[in-house]
């Protein structure tokens, strides 16, 4: 609603009471009335005159402005940001920097202005300034020193682009710095880091993202006694043609609680690296031999989260024993496993000598494409063993849905429950993998309780055949010209009688079926159209069968392109009669 403004005859009293004041408090009369007044005054007294109205009008905006300042400050006080208790407000800003040099990240420096309360709460919380960034400002490092009072520290460094940092696109020093895109130079990091040296003593984090270019020099660092440190994250990219940092050795002190390393070769069998919560190693040539691996892993039997990506062991390669002397490791809290494209020993190492069977997130990835067979392979898939039920989330008491997804160089399987936030992955890669499928197919048959089995083949996997996951099979999903023919001719096929309901047709629980035709494939479509029509009326018709038809899926899906499969579309209305769940989808 909007206001209406006071009466003119109010504001013409409002200002000779004003200027009445005025001219009282300096013994002389000045102008009371209004702006028609002027004109009666001689111009030698206007100056004057000038002078005390702008006083009397500095003096009502001062109480004016007094006045508003305190209502707001009343309504923002009535926020509910300033009721709360000071240890969540303290949470609050624990997530935002000291100092950033980025215009675009508001830091804890920027926050002190907006309010007295934030600014009284923002100095005298000491864990606000516990983190100590070694690109700030040499002017600011002492403060953030002193702010932090005794507080533990942890040391960071995230490199900013050179965009920032210059303001404008410099072609010339990109040209120079290929490979470089960030200004990292100890001009920028000497100061803070002389500082922070002093107060080694205190460190419990050190948290680095490094060029190649940077890591000798701040490699001092990570030598200093820093006996104290629980959490160690160094990531260097960009890195040299060796393709990894170091190796640095950690200086003694307490065990670690948390190791990331990507890029970063360090001494692996350091007493440091038992007790660990989270270990994480990446993108190296030099990671830790199998036994260093197990070592740290039998020490560290708080684990939660384990991750190997891109980690070659130094005997990569070579045919050095990876044999673990000790009995099987039991690490029942771990929660996240991570194993990829590291090959197949350190996968090995951990499915024949750990256990983990409290894990909800297990991502494995056993082998690259084209590679041999694995000695692992066979006792993996043998009756019975319960790190590989436990790798697949098969060790459940409720039943499971297991999506098994066969593509041209390996088999992925997949176990989900959204609900439960579980989630296991394991992708076998081999130049021969379809030897694996009976093993794997008579491992899930064994287990109690059976899951439920969706297979999907790619357009260029091998064919397979659907005898060995008949009785499994819940859900199919097929590519390509020759998986869709193989499948209509396999599911119109009886097989032998299992005991079980509608037995004597193949895949008798199927559930969901879908036909996924390539439109760039150069096959003549022509010979899947009577496939597909003798499957329906074999399987579904109950016309002129003497056989007891099977139970009709929930669905029956064929994606093709209308335009390539004009015959196969032409038959919809046909196949709907017989199989009302049938439909195309037009791709």
């Amino acid at each position: 609603m909007a206001l209406k403004p006071p009466s003119e005859d109010a504001v013409a009293k409002a200002f000779a009471i004003l200027m009445a004041s005025v001219s009282e408090e300096n013994g002389r009369q000045f102008i009371s009335g209004d702006h028609q007044a002027c004109e009666f005054l001689p111009v030698p007294q206007l100056p004057q005159n000038v002078d005390a109205v702008q006083l009397a009008k500095s003096c009502l905006a001062r109480k004016m402005d007094l006045c508003v300042a305190r209502m707001q400050n009343r309504r923002n006080l009535a926020c509910p940001i300033h009721r709360l208790p000071l240890d969540i407000l303290a949470m609050i800003l624990e997530g935002f920097p000291v100092w950033s040099p980025s215009e675009e990240t508001t830091s804890l420096l920027d926050l002190v202005c907006v309010n007295r309360l934030w600014r009284d709460a923002i100095l005298n919380l000491p864990q606000l300034w516990a983190t100590f960034p070694l690109d700030i400002p040499p002017n600011l490092a002492l403060l953030v020193l002193e702010r932090a009072k005794d507080r533990p520290l942890a040391i960071t460094y995230f490199p900013m682009p050179v965009k920032n940092y210059l303001g404008h696109s410099n072609g010339d020093l990109l040209e120079r710095s290929q490979v470089i895109d960030e200004v990292e130079t100890m001009e920028l990091l000497s100061g803070p880091l002389e500082y922070v040296l002093g107060e080694v003593g205190r460190w419990r984090t050190i948290d680095f993202t490094l060029s190649a270019g940077l890591y000798q020099s701040v490699e001092r660092l990570l030598d200093a006694p820093t006996s104290a440190l629980e959490v160690l994250r160094v990531s260097v990219k960009y890195p040299a043609f060796t393709g990894t940092m170091g190796p640095f050795t950690l200086a003694p002190g307490l065990p670690l609680k948390e190791l990331t390393l990507y890029r970063v070769c360090t001494s692996w069998s350091s007493p440091r690296f038992t007790g660990l919560i989270r270990l994480n190693l990446g993108d190296t040539n030099s990671g830790p031999s199998v036994n260093q691996l197990l070592h740290i892993l039998s020490n560290s039997p708080r684990l939660e989260h384990l991750s190997l990506t891109s980690l070659k062991p130094p005997e990569y390669g070579s045919s050095s024993s990876l044999s673990w002397s000790s009995g099987p490791i039991i690490l029942d809290r771990l929660q996240t496993v991570e194993v990829l494209r590291s090959g197949t020993k350190y996968t090995s190492a951990l499915l024949s000598s750990t256990q983990f069977p409290r894990a909800k997130s297990i991502h494995l990835w056993d082998g690259f494409p084209g590679g041999k067979t694995s000695k692992l392979d066979t006792k993996m898939w043998s009756a019975g063993n319960e790190q590989t039920a436990a790798v697949l989330g098969l060790n459940m008491a409720e039943r499971r849905r297991l999506i098994i997804v066969v593509e041209e160089n390996g088999i992925n399987l997949k176990n989900q429950d959204s609900q439960l936030q579980e989630h296991f992955d394991v992708i076998i890669c081999r130049e021969d993998f379809a030897y694996l499928l009976p093993f794997i197919e008579e491992y899930i048959s064994g287990c109690i309780p059976i899951p439920d089995i969706k297979l999907e083949v790619g357009v260029r996997a091998p064919l397979i055949s659907l005898l060995a996951w008949s009785p499994l099979l819940r859900s199919l999903h097929v590519k390509g010209s020759g998986h869709c023919r193989k499948a209509l001719e396999e599911l119109a096929k009886q097989s032998p009688s299992l005991g079980l309901e509608n037995a004597s047709w193949m895949c008798p629980g199927l559930s969901e079926i879908t036909l996924e035709y390539d439109q760039y494939e150069q096959e003549d479509h022509s010979l899947d159209i009577e496939p597909l029509r003798f499957l329906l009326n074999q399987r579904w018709s109950d016309r002129g069968s003497e056989e007891p038809t099977a139970t009709q899926p929930a669905s029956f899906t064929v994606k093709c392109h209308s335009l390539r499969f004009p015959q196969m579309w032409n038959l919809q209305e046909e196949l709907r009669e017989i199989l009302p769940s049938f439909r195309m989808v037009d791709l």
